[in-house]
């Protein structure tokens, strides 16, 4: 039997890379996984916390990222944590929550998204999750370690809540990943996106510290350029880069539509 595929972050960080990932919130299309994986990411991440995204777009996405390399995340915000094994079901390759702020909430996160002796996911047999293959008697023997291995449960430090707790919530056994929603944290620490702060930096390496302490993946999130190599020197092995389809479609746009203006311009044809 053709082996399943490993997950893309995980083999990104096996072969010495960082793993790069972008986000995915408005457009649930066929050629979406095709467009990130041509692009040069390892992963990306669905975000179902702020899009409009239903189980039925998660599955189709889903579908139409295992013909690719890239693996799919799914974020949802920790008030939603039943729907973790039913997302997996679907094929997804990891889930990231939102809010996480206790090591009682992590482990919570685990029982749903860890098979056993890790947790208490629900046997699902022949579906997407398994490439439709029926591992039958053999499943706890074989797609359960698997899956254990390679799909990914990542809490998102986002409270200061969570920061006091971070070195604790690292330490729970199921937990692959830890990240962070810069906008959220920054706001409550009263430096709004102010990312290039000491405070915030001084949050991001003990994130990262907590992580590599716990032996356990940090996934940071790059707003610019510059911290690509320093989060990534920090311990960040996972980066998270800036923008979604959105932002990406809508700056493309803006770009091409201020280049025709200017030429417009040039000859004297009135623009907005």
């Amino acid at each position: 039997m053709t082996p399943l595929k490993e997950n893309s972050i995980r083999r990104a960080v096996r072969e010495g890379r960082a793993a790069l990932g972008t986000g995915i919130k408005e457009f649930a299309t066929r050629g979406m996984p095709w467009i990130i994986e041509s692009s040069g990411f390892d992963y990306a991440m669905i975000d179902m916390e702020h899009g409009a995204f239903d189980m039925e777009s998660i599955a189709n996405l889903a579908g139409w990222f295992m013909a690719t390399s890239v693996s799919p995340i799914v974020r949802i915000h920790k008030a939603f944590i039943p729907l973790i094994p039913s997302i997996l079901d679907q094929g997804i390759m990891g889930i990231q929550i939102s809010e996480v702020e206790t090591a009682d909430e992590a482990r919570a996160i685990v029982q749903q998204a860890k098979y056993p002796p890790i947790g208490n996911r629900g046997i699902s047999q022949m579906g997407s999750h398994t490439h439709y293959r029926s591992f039958g008697a053999r499943y706890n023997d074989e797609y359960s370690p698997w899956a254990n291995d390679n799909i990914i449960i990542c809490p998102s430090i986002e409270s200061l809540e969570g920061l006091d707790n971070v070195e604790a919530i690292a330490a729970v056994e199921g937990i692959d990943m830890i990240a962070y929603g810069h906008s959220d944290l920054s706001a409550r620490l009263g430096i709004h996106l102010q990312l290039d702060h000491p405070k915030f930096k001084a949050v991001v390496r003990r994130i990262a510290d907590a992580c590599n302490q716990h032996g356990k993946l940090a996934r940071g999130s790059a707003e610019t350029e510059a911290q690509i190599a320093e989060y990534y020197q920090l311990g960040c092995k996972v980066l998270n880069l800036p923008g979604t389809d959105l932002s990406t479609y809508h700056d493309g746009l803006k770009a091409r539509a201020q280049r025709a203006h200017a030429q417009l311009k040039s000859i004297g044809v009135p623009v907005p």
